[in-house]
């Protein structure tokens, strides 16, 4: 008898990075917007801040992270890079 082998789905699932996190819900509105002007495929996630590490955040109780695939993330890092000041100030950037 053969023994079936495991499904794999390539070698490219699950291979999404960070890209940035923000405490200010408008300042990830206009990244989500930016990201979708630009086609570019991501996810967003509210984490919740424990106490202790609420100091590193400026006191906020949750976290928007966004992340995108591994090979589309230099083309966001760049297009988030053209981002206004204003908004680009409220967010750390992650490299890769």
């Amino acid at each position: 008898m053969k023994k079936n082998k495991p499904k794999t789905m390539g070698k490219n699932i699950d291979r999404d990075v960070e890209l940035c996190r923000t405490t200010n819900a408008r300042v990830s509105s206009q990244m989500m917007r930016t990201l979708v002007s630009h086609e570019i495929p991501f996810t967003q996630n509210w984490v919740r801040v424990p106490f202790y590490k609420r100091v590193a955040y400026n006191g906020a109780k949750e976290v928007c992270v966004i992340s995108t695939h591994y090979n589309q993330y230099q083309r966001a890092r760049r297009v988030l890079d053209h981002m206004e000041v204003v908004y680009r100030e409220r967010m750390i950037l992650h490299a890769v």
